[in-house]
């Protein structure tokens, strides 16, 4: 059974899709030693090739490097970007599963998130990147990765009355999803999202809301969202032109769906961000404005 982290544990840092901010990375490593942990990475972390962080071979031998080194309690990324799924057929599900930890992150590496979770049964949490720790301290985004990284029991109920009740109800099911774009792109593939009897979470950043709807609009009419029992988003940031409302687009799309719909959840492409343990059972309950975790990522 996969273990919490200890004061003092090591972290290790992989970038799997894109380059990123050398000095934004480094200040996010400097938040995880002020948190407690040390942290490794490759000296070759730092390549680039075009738009992406080295070859795919090169992403793909860090990232099980990472799994296979045991000093290495648990895996966090540089940055997201693009790339992930690229990787992923280079990766040795077989291998990985033996040696399961931690993954956490979140945006692009929603792909790499739902291959762990669902091939190699590797417990993945919705949280921050480095070069998003490093641009912005906020207390409740450390404190919630730390816990979710450092406890065995369950976290403690959310409270819901800082988001959007957008359809009243109670549903209980396994936490999955991620960034949206990601989640509708994985469609077809092997690696397509299992939302069946699920509590499924969605987030994006910088898409017109008619790109949003379309993306929603592929997972109703791929019937991905007929045994989903409730639905959570994040942030959905959109372009800064956009005359659409976000909320009116969801209250007319899922107008039809059967569940309680939570909106404005602070996770995602947001500074204040709440890690989530995906693959975890979860109940939301309106009427009293919560949303119950009874189990832990490392359940």
């Amino acid at each position: 059974m996969v273990q919490p982290l200890k004061e003092g544990d090591l972290i290790g840092i992989a970038a799997p899709s894109s380059p990123f901010d050398k000095q934004l990375f480094k200040q996010g490593v400097t938040l995880l030693q002020k948190m407690g942990f040390e942290v490794w990475y490759r000296e070759d972390i730092f390549s680039q090739e075009r738009y992406l962080a080295g070859s795919d071979k090169r992403r793909a031998q860090e990232l099980t490097e990472l799994f296979t080194k045991k000093e290495v309690k648990a895996i966090l990324f540089a940055r997201g970007g693009y790339g992930s799924q690229r990787v992923i057929p280079h990766l040795d599900p077989i291998l990985l599963k033996k040696n399961k930890k931690p993954v956490v992150g979140f945006s692009d590496i929603t792909a790499l998130l739902t291959f762990l979770r669902q091939d190699c049964q590797t417990p993945t949490l919705y949280g921050p990147v480095l070069t998003q720790l490093g641009g912005s301290f906020v207390d409740r985004t450390c404190r919630s990765l730390k816990y979710n990284l450092t406890e065995k029991k369950s976290l403690e109920p959310f409270d819901l009355s800082e988001c959007k009740i957008v359809e009243e109800g109670i549903a209980k099911g396994k936490l999955v999803g991620g960034c949206l774009s990601l989640i509708t792109s994985s469609m077809g593939t092997p690696y397509e999202l299992n939302t069946e009897n699920s509590i499924l979470f969605f987030e994006d950043t910088g898409e017109k809301v008619y790109a949003l709807d379309r993306m929603l609009t592929q997972l109703k009419n791929a019937g991905k969202l007929k045994t989903v029992k409730g639905i959570i988003i994040g942030s959905l940031e959109p372009k800064e032109e956009e005359v659409h409302s976000i909320d009116t687009m969801i209250k007319d799309l899922l107008a039809d769906f059967d569940g309680p719909i939570i909106s404005h959840f602070p996770s995602g492409h947001t500074k204040d961000f709440v890690t989530l343990p995906f693959g975890v059972e979860v109940a939301i309950e309106t009427e009293t404005l919560k949303l119950y975790f009874e189990e832990s990522a490392f359940t």
